[in-house]
């Protein structure tokens, strides 16, 4: 049935006389537009007294405040605003951790509260390393070249500083050492200096926190002592060559100058503290490169260090194009045993035979390959063979320096697998599953180099690879190693990272 047009425009007309004009500010269809300037000019003889609206025509003022040109007593009643909502509160910055550095930090606050409760005031982080190239140099007075993982251990503490006399004593306790009921394994011991000693009470690790309190002992007042009570957290593979014990002492370390506020001269201080902790606490006779590493890290760079005058220089290392992958054999190494320490004195006993025809040789560092040749009959094969390495590696530690600085990471990775081969062949510290990795890696597409890293014996491989194929390296290698071994070998990718230092928390 037809309708009249005045009809359906009345209708349109009084359905949206109760309607707000803005809405039709956006509307498209021209037949609509032109109800809403009616619509515009009615509202306006009704409000307005038959006054032009200051609006042009389709828009509309729904400002609630507004005072026509007559005065405020020409105004109509303004409508209640609609309640302002509060702006919310403005959250705190986000700390910016280092990598990894977050998981371990809330891990290492929560057990605390289990084991100790309440909450930790003091957090500490330092990194575990891997060693890029100059592997077997650092106890001879020859140059490294490591660089700080985006691996590290936390430990969360609370502390002060008593008199020796007091009976208050130091507990710690470690995520990962749990006794039968699944809480954390505490062990106490008294931190007075004159009473602290390795051993007991065990388990083993608390020696390198002992052997670390001993060395900032110093750092306090006479008759006095730390007390504290402290639990870390890590996610440095244990055994695998990546300085999980450095990282330990240096977070040790860096909680201890947190607690005295004593913080040693140089960074270079805290870790020859470290290390000789190690060498009394741990029976453990190594060098300076884990430690060092570890609390003078920088974030993008590795840091060649000379084992000699004990001095660190940062090296830039272009993360942006390529990346380090570790892979680790998941064969454990304990170098407590014979293997290490007979290395030590076969290289102490080729320097000794070097520096009767040649008195300018203090150390394998200051030996050349022309010098090893001419004594090598006065020596025996083995011990030639030690000092080849460490003579030969020093060399390619510089040249991987040049390298690096330079952009040249093709030549890196040759110096690499040369670095692997003399410590396969001469020195003899890898194993078949070290260079199983190693073979997987090399001529794979994008990688530049790849070797054995760490004291040897087991442990991981450190490779140098393009970035875009990190992810397809790692694949092989798995896929290859499970074939090759039965074992499923665990791989990551990181960065050059920062060095030890205090956590916010």
């Amino acid at each position: 049935m037809a309708r009249s047009p005045m009809i359906v425009l009345m209708a349109v007309v009084a359905l949206l006389a109760v309607a707000e004009p803005s809405m039709f500010v956006e509307a498209k269809p021209k037949w609509l537009q032109k109800v809403g300037d009616a619509l515009n000019k009615v509202k306006g003889k009704g409000k307005g007294g038959g006054k032009k609206k200051a609006e042009a025509a389709g828009e509309c003022d729904n400002s609630a405040a507004k005072v026509p040109k007559g005065g405020a007593a020409d105004a109509e009643p303004a409508e209640p605003a609609e309640p302002v909502e509060e702006a919310p509160k403005a959250k705190a910055p986000k700390v910016d951790y280092p990598a990894g550095a977050a998981p371990l930090l809330e891990a290492a606050t929560a057990n605390f509260g289990k084991s100790f409760g309440g909450t930790p005031a003091l957090a500490a982080h330092a990194p575990g390393r891997v060693n890029l190239i100059g592997e077997h140099t650092d106890y001879t007075g020859g140059f490294v070249l490591p660089l700080a993982l985006e691996k590290r251990t936390v430990v969360v503490a609370t502390g002060k500083v008593v008199d020796v006399e007091d009976e208050a004593m130091c507990s710690v306790g470690s995520i990962g050492m749990e006794d039968e009921s699944g809480n954390l394994e505490i062990v106490s011991f008294d931190a007075n200096p004159d009473l602290l000693v390795p051993g007991m009470p065990q388990p083993f690790w608390t020696n390198y926190v002992k052997g670390v309190v001993k060395q900032y002992a110093g750092d306090l007042p006479a008759g006095k002592k730390f007390v504290f009570q402290a639990v870390f957290a890590s996610d440095v593979p244990l055994g695998a060559g990546l300085s999980s014990s450095a990282a330990l002492e240096v977070a040790t370390a860096t909680l201890l100058e947190m607690i005295s506020g004593v913080v040693p001269p140089n960074p270079a201080t805290k870790a020859l503290r470290c290390q000789k902790a190690e060498h009394e606490f741990c029976d453990m006779p190594c060098g300076i490169m884990d430690q060092f590493i570890s609390a003078m890290g920088q974030d993008g760079h590795v840091l060649k260090i000379d084992c000699r005058s004990q001095v660190g220089s940062p090296v830039p290392m272009n993360a942006n194009e390529v990346v380090v992958l570790i892979a680790n054999s998941k064969v454990k190494h304990e170098l407590s045993g014979s293997e290490y320490p007979d290395r030590v004195a076969q290289c102490k006993a080729a320097t000794e035979v070097l520096a009767e025809s040649f008195p300018e040789v203090k150390e394998l560092r200051d030996a050349t390959m022309e010098m090893l040749e001419s004594v090598k009959e006065g020596l025996d094969e083995v011990a030639y063979r030690r000092a080849m390495h460490v003579i030969s590696e020093n060399t390619r530690v510089e040249g991987a320096e040049v390298a690096l600085k330079a952009g040249q990471f093709e030549e890196l990775g040759k110096l690499m697998v040369a670095s692997h081969n003399s410590l396969r062949d001469d020195f003899e510290v890898s194993t078949p599953e070290l260079d199983t990795l190693v073979e997987l890696a090399v001529g794979f597409e994008g990688v530049m180099g790849s070797r054995m890293t760490g004291g040897g014996f087991g442990g991981c491989t450190v490779t140098v690879v393009k970035k875009a194929q990190a992810d397809a390296l790692a694949a092989h290698i798995k896929k290859g190693y499970k074939e090759a071994t039965g074992v499923e070998c665990d791989i990551f990718v990181t960065r050059p990272g920062p060095g030890a230092g205090p956590l916010e928390l």
